[in-house]
């Protein structure tokens, strides 16, 4: 199907060249257009229900010419769970879950990034490279695998365990750098072999709005009242928006009546701010030591084009503290089950805090986007053990599953530790320049991690001389009873 190329900013038309696509007037980024009218006559209700399933029933609506062969791992399709029990526990009967943990790699990008990598194979790229802090990258790497394509993620320390082993075991090579700007940076650089998957991509963008064209179709063409969307970067709440926009477009839904809520967490919600302020652009976060990365990104990409969208849907923006985001995440478990990390169950979350206040009402039907898997991040989740009425032995068991296959670097790690508290570049270098150890900084974190999970070692806040907080790495009792006992040894 033909496309055309726009600047949300400035609205200029784009021509399809550079990668990512940017405005050279305005650096804007672009959105895609269709014609629709046209499309009109060629998207059908009956024409859609016959369709196999999955997000490639849609395709007259992306940005891929017919002799594109789509690279796809079964991406889309996920199931719209009818949530009664949870619904019944926090009060609503009309509660929906679109289930996108159980996309390829257990996250919503996937459909994104099968766009990207289908683009990028037959426009005869060689591989493929990224900036992510997990779940880009995972994905990233699955779908070159499939493609045959080569793989380059720059993620930064401290990138959940879950989604770095899932990056590597597919093949990707692993760029560490400090900050998540510094890996942006790191795409600017040309190189005419790789293509560049982008959170701000075009392309990426039309293959996450496929959720919302699935939620309306999984509920006969009737759209709910709201659609509730966990917002890092800001795109796939802004991509449901304009699924709405162009099913109404075309004559398959009947005028665009859903309100949009984005949900992040009070650490970070610069875009809940500047909704708020009721100010056009996000103002960046501080930052307050965030723990759920998919949500706490400081400075949003695409922050305009969600304020929008919120603005636009008449919708709302809100900021939930991270304890009931860890709660949610328990009850989305113990009543669904469907174990999603923490910045995915942020969800439901946010719809007790607004049923609280009243934005919605329990007469409402709701449509929660659950868009990660838990298994990606059960470090976030570890805390909830210990308060879910596990019997003891069990817990112990969850608690100690790493003892027995602690080896020398961990070893070390808590002997280090056990002289004084260190933050992690200190620990790295005394592990490599005065213990003579041969280890990368992201391996030592990785440790680190999993040292953490046993319940080992523990992170503590300390003030530097620019009273900014550093995150500092303690042992605890239970590591203290290790080394005494040698169960480390």
């Amino acid at each position: 199907m033909e496309f055309r190329l726009s600047c949300i900013r400035c609205g200029s038309p784009l021509e399809d060249v550079g990668n990512p696509v940017r405005c050279p007037g305005c650096g804007g980024i672009a959105l895609i257009e269709y014609d629709y009218e046209k499309l009109s006559s060629v998207i059908t209700k009956d024409g859609l229900a016959r369709a196999p399933p999955g997000m490639w029933k849609y395709s007259p609506l992306l940005p891929l010419t017919e002799r594109d062969a789509v690279v796809s791992l079964g991406e889309g399709g996920t199931f719209l769970q009818k949530a009664e029990r949870l619904g019944e526990e926090i009060g609503i009967r009309g509660l929906y879950l679109k289930n996108e943990t159980v996309n390829p790699t257990g996250s919503f990008l996937d459909r994104g990034v099968s766009v990207e990598v289908t683009r990028a194979k037959n426009m005869g790229y060689r591989g493929v490279r990224c900036a992510s802090r997990g779940n880009l990258g995972a994905s990233a790497a699955a779908y070159s695998a499939k493609a045959g394509l080569g793989c380059t993620i720059y993620t930064t320390l401290g990138i959940e365990l879950g989604k770095l082993y899932q990056a590597i075991i597919c093949g990707a090579e692993i760029s560490p750098v400090k900050t998540y700007d510094e890996a942006i940076r790191m795409l600017e650089r040309p190189d005419g072999l790789e293509y560049v998957i982008s959170v701000t991509s075009p392309y990426l963008l039309e293959g996450v709005k496929t959720t919302g064209y699935e939620v309306c179709e999984q509920l006969g063409w009737e759209p709910p009242e709201f659609f509730i969307v966990p917002v890092g970067e800001g795109g796939h709440l802004s991509m449901i928006w304009k699924a709405l926009r162009e099913l109404d477009r075309i004559g398959i839904i009947d005028g665009v009546h859903s309100r949009m809520m984005g949900v992040q967490a009070k650490g970070c919600s610069p875009i809940v701010d500047a909704f708020r302020k009721n100010l056009d652009k996000p103002i960046k976060s501080k930052d307050l030591g965030m723990t759920f990365h998919d949500i706490a990104v400081r400075q949003p990409m695409l922050g305009e084009l969600c304020l929008k969208a919120l603005r636009e849907s008449r919708g709302y923006a809100l900021a939930v503290h991270e304890k009931r985001i860890l709660e949610a995440t328990r009850l989305l478990a113990k009543y669904e089950g469907i174990f999603a990390e923490p910045a995915a169950a942020s969800t439901v979350a946010a719809l007790k805090v607004a049923l609280e206040d009243g934005i919605v009402e329990r007469s409402d039907r709701v449509v929660c986007v659950i868009t990660g898997s838990g298994l990606k991040d059960p470090a976030s989740v570890k805390s909830l053990v210990g308060r879910s009425g596990v019997d003891t032995p069990i817990a112990f068991v969850l608690t100690s599953s790493l003892d027995s296959r602690l080896g020398r670097t961990k070893r070390l790690i808590l002997k280090i530790l056990q002289r004084h508290p260190s933050h992690g570049y200190l620990l790295w270098k005394t592990l490599t320049k005065e213990l003579g150890l041969t280890i990368t900084l992201p391996s030592m974190y990785q440790h680190l991690q999993e040292l953490m999970a046993a319940g080992m070692v523990t992170v503590i806040d300390e003030r530097g001389p620019s009273e900014r907080k550093k995150k500092v790495y303690a042992l605890t009792k239970k590591g203290e009873s290790a080394l005494a006992s040698d169960l480390v040894g």
